[in-house]
């Protein structure tokens, strides 16, 4: 039997902010909170990447290392405007396997939210 290799990273009340298992990462990131309804969905995905950016690096893996990504928009009329931030997000790595859909968001001033799979690095010892 093999022994697992588990750790959490900002851990909270509700949840935490990412968890890893055995060299896989797991985490969701949103826009800058407060949330900014104010701000175009292109405008919140580029926040939201600049969250992914940092807590990739957090969790010992980056863009590169991406597996798979969920993106959840509140309106599928914004699909063209997340696809030119995220194209440009990984326009320097090959980029992961991904699905987009539309579905209602914990706050009305959020526009888009993801859900990032990654492959990370661990010291065992």
């Amino acid at each position: 039997m093999t022994e697992s290799f588990f750790e959490r990273f900002g851990v909270g009340k509700r949840a935490s902010l990412a968890t890893a298992l055995n060299g896989t990462g797991y985490f969701a990131v949103t826009p800058q909170a407060p949330y900014d309804g104010s701000l175009s969905t292109a405008e919140q995905t580029r926040q939201l990447l600049a969250k992914a950016d940092a807590r990739l690096a957090e969790i010992g893996s980056g863009k590169d290392r991406l597996a798979f990504t969920a993106i959840i928009l509140a309106d599928m009329v914004d699909y063209d405007s997340v696809n030119e931030v995220w194209d440009e997000w990984v326009k320097d790595v090959d980029p992961p396997a991904r699905a987009c859909f539309e579905a209602r968001l914990a706050s009305p001033d959020m526009k888009v939210e993801m859900i990032m799979v990654s492959a990370v690095n661990f010291d065992m010892t």
